[in-house]
């Protein structure tokens, strides 16, 4: 394929309503998106490092996503996804953000050429459909009444409290399949206490109650309801080191803190090794980054709901594809290679 130009964008989004990455709140979003053109086609992704967690700050997406782009200029002649991948590599050691941006443009525009959606391109037996689980959020765009599984973002650590908004939620719509994120908010005394009082509960996890691994090991040594992991699972080797402290019973997996389907398929491979449920999230992207998340997601096969395009997160962002019944169709994902 020839490469006839590429481009760069940054971009800035308010969120509609202050919104958590991590335990803070943030009022925007900042990050990059990249376009690679051919003669006939144009691919696209998105570098969107999360602030606090990921270990490169935005400018060292762009900055990796600059090189990457140089690199191309200097290729004249036809060339194989093979050497763009590997250049994506390269550009994008050790800064996930862009790799995963730059993977996602190549995987775009190489698909399109062989007239099939991301996931399919990846993995011809890759599901045709995704379930998303709904969220607690003034802008939740999947009704509670019509979701099995529901996340809720904990910042109250009175079990009380917790537990009377529970039983609101049981009585207004029914048993869900709850999720129950803390964001690393509570110590390990606090933590114990409170999955004991919740184990007669339908909680399918508790994600992110501490940060630390041991205490992470001693609260699933006295806990009845399996422990997520989020923000500390940034790669390969830190899903290591968590499966070496037997820290926990499910990965929760952002993509963008990975980089690209590779390191994805590595870390889904291993916690399928070791007996580890696997949940595909987003981090509150953009449209083009968590498309590229639902491809993934696709590809892998993956069985658990994801916790993508669950909610209005910007204004003016009209391309989200509809999730009915909780199903997301990849076909339905339209404008992503626009």
């Amino acid at each position: 394929m020839n490469i006839v130009n590429t481009e760069i964008l940054e971009y800035k989004k308010a969120f509609i309503s202050d919104t958590n990455l991590g335990v803070k709140k943030h009022s925007f979003r900042k990050g990059w998106y990249i376009k690679i053109f051919s003669n006939e086609h144009v691919g696209i992704g998105e570098a969107a490092p999360i602030p606090g967690i990921s270990k490169e700050s935005h400018a060292e997406a762009g900055y990796a996503i600059q090189g990457f782009m140089v690199a191309l200029k200097d290729v004249d002649y036809s060339v194989s996804i093979d050497e763009m991948l590997l250049l994506a590599e390269v550009h994008g050691c050790n800064v996930p953000s862009a790799k995963f941006a730059m993977q996602a443009a190549v995987y775009s525009l190489f698909s399109q050429n062989s007239n099939k959606i991301i996931s399919k391109f990846l993995n011809q037996e890759s599901n045709d459909s995704i379930m998303i689980n709904s969220i607690v959020h003034d802008n939740s765009r999947i009704s509670i009444e019509n979701s099995r599984v529901l996340k809720i973002k904990v910042s109250d650590s009175n079990i009380y409290d917790i537990k009377d908004m529970i039983e609101k939620i049981y009585n207004s719509y029914g048993e869900k399949l709850l999720r129950l994120d803390f964001n690393g908010g509570l110590d390990l005394s606090k933590a114990i206490r409170i999955c004991k009082e919740l184990e007669s509960y339908n909680i399918e996890y508790i994600e992110q109650p501490v940060l630390l691994l041991d205490d992470l090991y001693e609260l699933r040594m006295h806990s009845g309801i399996p422990i997520a992991v989020d923000e500390i699972l940034l790669n390969y080797d830190t899903a290591e080191k968590i499966i070496k402290n037997a820290a926990a019973d499910v990965f929760v997996i952002k993509p963008t803190l990975l980089g690209g389907f590779d390191d994805l398929k590595k870390v889904f491979q291993l916690a399928n090794s070791e007996e580890i449920k696997i949940v595909i999230t987003s981090a509150f992207e953009t449209f083009i980054g968590q498309s590229f998340i639902g491809y993934l997601a696709a590809a892998i096969k993956t069985q658990s709901y994801c916790g993508i395009f669950n909610i209005n997160l910007f204004e003016n962002d009209h391309l989200y594809p509809s999730v009915k019944n909780s199903k997301l169709v990849l076909k339905d994902i339209c404008g992503f290679n626009a």
